[in-house]
């Protein structure tokens, strides 16, 4: 048992550094648990945010797993320092915690409701099929724009996971607005998958792809800032103006005075591609999306 639990906690310390992650899904969590609540005239009730938290940790925690196990080949050549790579555990005792995973997320989100779990079974069903590289591997490997946007695609899905598992709303009435809000979500996972592999000429590896390879430093900033774009269009989409009692133009000082804020940032970047230009690129398309979404916390409960 001792050594089960040092294995997960070399993974998860080496993999998926809470100090990194937790921020993140709690804020991701809560901002489309907020949506939800907030336009949907529900309760906020604490216990259920906390299972809609647990839904959220697990799945995220199992996405990276599955990516540990999916880059295993290219990790014993070039990162053979990764935790799976040097034999902190095999497959088969990763895959069995895998396994109880998916179990205790149905189980709870069966216990939060019919819809909490239908809205689950189908995010787990899609980051399955993410595993699996939807059985299109040979298609979809050699063009990283393609694999990285059917992939993030999942966040859509777990953000509807989480505002479904916090009010049980029933999936058959979900309003237009709300999928605006849900594909939200989407934009800004692909910002955040953009950015991360987009870096200076010095930083690039041989046999690792990138975004800054394919269309050079200038273009892979601009595609984050597109999906930033984009993001905040869904957003501004994504309220009716009756809900806040003024025009959802009321929010663009608000997120687009963080997406400008932003897009200044990036600018060095495009200008001087060196490595201290892009780590802050990097380093701010981070801090960008848990500004954004800790901004859309506040926006709804201020309405």
């Amino acid at each position: 048992m001792k050594q089960l639990v040092d294995r997960w906690s070399t993974l998860i310390h080496e993999r998926f550094k809470p100090s990194v992650y937790l921020p993140m899904i709690l804020l991701f969590g809560g901002a489309n648990a907020t949506y939800l609540v907030k336009t949907d005239a529900k309760v906020w009730v604490w216990s259920r945010f906390i299972g809609v938290f647990l839904l959220t940790l697990s799945f995220f925690l199992r996405l990276r797993v599955f990516d540990e196990i999916k880059d295993y080949e290219t990790d014993l050549v070039i990162n053979p320092h990764r935790p799976l790579a040097r034999g902190v555990a095999s497959f088969r005792q990763v895959k069995r915690g895998l396994f109880v995973l998916i179990t205790a997320e149905l189980l709870l989100a069966a216990y939060l409701g019919f819809w909490p779990f239908i809205t689950h079974l189908v995010a787990i069903f899609y980051s399955v099929m993410m595993f699996e590289e939807f059985f299109l591997s040979d298609h979809i490997r050699p063009h990283l724009t393609l694999y990285a946007v059917s992939h993030t695609f999942v966040s859509t899905l777990i953000g509807l996971s989480a505002g479904v598992a916090m009010t049980g709303m029933d999936l058959r009435f979900i309003t237009h607005d709300a999928i605006y809000f849900f594909l939200m979500n989407w934009a800004f996972f692909n910002l955040f998958e953009f950015a991360r592999k987009t870096f200076a000429p010095e930083e690039e590896r041989e046999n690792v792809e990138s975004y800054s390879k394919i269309y050079g430093p200038p273009l892979a900033v601009f595609l984050s800032l597109s999906q930033g774009l984009l993001g905040n269009w869904l957003l501004l989409n994504s309220v009716h103006p009756s809900f806040m009692n003024r025009t959802p133009s009321s929010m663009v000082p608000w997120v687009g005075g963080a997406f400008l804020i932003y897009a200044i940032t990036a600018l060095p970047f495009v200008f001087k591609t060196n490595r201290q230009n892009a780590k802050l690129f990097r380093l701010t398309s981070s801090v960008y999306l848990l500004v954004h979404y800790l901004l859309v916390i506040l926006i709804f409960w201020w309405a």
